[in-house]
């Protein structure tokens, strides 16, 4: 006689006895999987700038376009004046300068060693010779805000060069611009730690900072703040890069794009450098294979 272990016999039973049923087994419901691209992805960066820190309470900007200056201040208030830039289109004459520069030198009157001893009031320099100031008279008036036709200089008007006299000190960062430049100036804050390098260090860096941005680099490399003063800049300034460089996208660490939880690192990987998303991304080759 052959015995068959209980357990096998009630097994055989149940299927034997057994209708061939389908078996659905009820599924739990679960929240859809949400999926949320961070909006920097498809954010235009063509206004991107790169920012320099002061810890003066003003900022002087010149738009050469527009012919006129920026006076902005800590506090949040702007004043804006029209003004008369440097042009070469006259004799001795030289276009005012782009780039970054501080006031080093301020007097109330000063007469111009190269152009027959011209008195000029409110004087405030920050370009070797090259400076803010008003004239005696008011024939250059009606050019201000409107054309170059100063030798080199930034005129303004005298009420508002004594204005923006009385109101700047030594060390004030001056940004001229043609409305092309890749960089900016902010207010620096007491307790934020910021990066303080001599001029030719500096000079280097901002360069080399230029190259980051160009090539869309911004978000995915270190970039300290740095902060600038009237020991730091000298004369000749600083340069202040071409937005027209700066590229619609910049590249996004993955960690910073957003997908479901559950997904892991490999995942994550998979989908944010394969399908809709990498028309609106290219990944660092570095990055990717980490």
């Amino acid at each position: 006689m052959i015995k068959i272990p209980l357990a096998i016999l009630s097994v055989s039973i149940l299927l034997i006895n057994s209708n061939p049923v389908s078996y659905i087994p009820k599924l739990t419901e679960t929240e859809p999987i949400k999926i949320e691209i961070n909006p920097l992805v498809k954010y235009d960066f063509r206004n991107l700038r790169d920012t320099l820190y002061t810890m003066e309470d003003n900022i002087i900007e010149v738009n050469l376009s527009t012919q006129h200056v920026k006076l902005i201040s800590r506090d949040g208030s702007i004043k804006e004046f029209p003004v008369s830039s440097g042009t070469k289109r006259i004799e001795k004459g030289m276009d005012t300068r782009e780039g970054l520069f501080v006031l080093h030198w301020k007097s109330k009157k000063l007469h111009s060693e190269q152009f027959d001893s011209t008195l000029m009031l409110n004087w405030m320099g920050f370009n070797g010779g090259i400076g803010f100031h008003a004239l005696l008279g008011t024939r250059y008036y009606k050019y201000l805000g409107k054309r170059n036709v100063s030798h080199g200089c930034v005129r303004m008007n005298r009420e508002d060069a004594k204005e923006m006299y009385g109101i700047v000190e030594k060390g004030t960062p001056v940004l001229v611009h043609s409305g092309n430049n890749a960089i900016t100036i902010d207010f620096g804050k007491e307790g934020t730690v910021y990066k303080y390098y001599d001029y030719k260090t500096l000079h280097k860096l901002i360069s080399a900072r230029f190259e980051v941005i160009y090539n869309g680099n911004y978000f995915v490399s270190a970039q300290p703040k740095l902060l600038i003063d009237k020991e730091n800049v000298s004369h000749s300034g600083l340069p202040i890069g071409d937005s027209e460089k700066l590229p619609s996208k910049q590249f996004i660490k993955p960690a910073y794009l957003y997908v479901d939880h559950n997904t892991n690192d490999v995942e994550k990987l998979e989908y944010i450098s394969e399908g809709k998303n990498r028309k609106y991304l290219t990944l660092n080759s570095f990055l990717d294979s980490q």
